[in-house]
């Protein structure tokens, strides 16, 4: 029981930072490019979200600690994006969607990606 309210309170405060980050409008950044060492931010196409801030589309913008972690992102974009069912992981990766427009990914030895839909 102890693990399973743990659990909820991550995916809690994961949904507030992504809903916050997305209710800001997010950050322009054009496909591939690499912010601070080790950061990366990119935009990708995913599964197609609706009436997210009264907007549709297809794009998402990944966000990671390196770029290996975006590189990820990117590959399985959209399978992630796919709410249907249990969406599959890249191998070794632990991911959560707690809503259908955003989610994270983390790799046990270190690495993390997080996706969310790319308002205009």
């Amino acid at each position: 029981m102890r693990h399973f309210a743990l659990s909820s309170l991550a995916i809690a405060a994961l949904v507030a930072a992504l809903v916050a980050s997305a209710a800001s409008g997010g950050t322009r950044v054009q496909h591939g490019v690499t912010t601070a060492a080790g950061h990366c931010k990119v935009v990708g196409k995913g599964t197609r979200w609706t009436h997210y801030h009264g907007q549709s589309g297809t794009a998402y913008t990944i966000e990671g600690d390196r770029a290996t972690a975006c590189a990820v992102g990117l590959k399985w974009l959209v399978r992630l994006t796919n709410v249907t069912g249990v969406p599959k992981t890249p191998p070794g990766w632990q991911c959560i969607a707690a809503v259908s427009v955003a989610g994270q990914c983390n790799k046990k030895g270190g690495g993390v990606f997080e996706w969310t839909a790319k308002l205009r």
